[in-house]
């Protein structure tokens, strides 16, 4: 397993996270209430979906499970880590949990860094119990949209598409855990349009900036458009008036 796209960056990170909250959320609620489940956050990174997964889930114990050991020891030491969470690197394709392990099982943003996303996902199924629950939440990589229109977006839509291993991964979630055995799911997706602040166009601004050398680098953009993009989200983000739509998220429910 590789990924793509540097995700340690803090701030964007951050950003994405306070993006993403209310929508995981929203999902999360369908999910029926257990009494102390245990749970899995597969892909933790900074731990936010982690402490989020606790606290809307009730857990008892939530483990975050990350590739990377520098976002592992990051996850681990922040302050607002609750009872019951912890964090430890592993490789989601193979992971290192008995069968039926887990109440609930959760990625977000996971899959589009897979090679083999259905590997990822047959380890979800196999560690979640009978009666369990495996959620996943994942993007789409189709469009962006904005008023006044940019060509930046565009640009950053080919640096998506180009970065990430799988990155129609969210329309193709359904098909997976149908093939990876689940029997019963509840699908749906989700927009976010943001109109009367900059959280959204300032994390876009800040990941054309931290992937654009990438992108040049693999020929996905010329130097020229590299700066192009990055201009163009920055004059989105200067922008009070702008309008900004990003990619749909799609998100699935999954038992056996």
């Amino acid at each position: 397993m590789s990924y793509t796209i540097d995700e340690r960056n803090p701030e964007r990170q951050q950003l994405l996270a306070r993006i993403l909250e209310p929508f995981t959320r929203e999902v999360l609620a369908r999910v029926p209430r257990l009494a102390n489940p245990r749970c899995l956050d597969l892909g933790c990174g900074q731990g936010n979906t982690t402490r989020l997964l606790s606290e809307a889930l009730g857990a008892a114990e939530c483990i975050g499970v990350e590739f990377d050991p520098s976002l592992v020891s990051y996850a681990s030491t922040q302050p607002g880590n609750p009872t019951g969470v912890s964090f430890q690197q592993g490789d989601v394709t193979r992971l290192p949990f008995p069968d039926a392990s887990f109440d609930v099982v959760f990625c977000r943003y996971l899959l589009i860094h897979l090679a083999d996303p259905m590997s990822g996902v047959r380890e979800m199924m196999r560690v979640v119990r009978p009666g369990g629950y495996a959620v996943a939440f994942e993007p789409d990589f189709v469009v962006e949209l904005s008023e006044p229109e940019s060509p930046a977006l565009a640009l950053i839509n080919r640096v998506w598409n180009g970065l990430f291993q799988n990155p129609r991964g969210g329309r193709k979630i359904v098909r997976y855990f149908r093939e990876a055995g689940a029997s019963r799911l509840e699908a749906g997706a989700l927009l976010h349009l943001e109109h009367d602040a900059a959280v959204l166009k300032r994390t876009y601004r800040l990941t054309a900036e931290a992937t654009g050398p990438l992108a040049q680098a693999r020929g996905i953009l010329t130097e020229l458009e590299v700066r192009e993009m990055i201009d163009g989200l920055t004059r989105l983000e200067e922008d009070p008036a702008s309008v900004f739509v990003k990619f749909p998220d799609m998100w699935v429910i999954a038992q056996e």
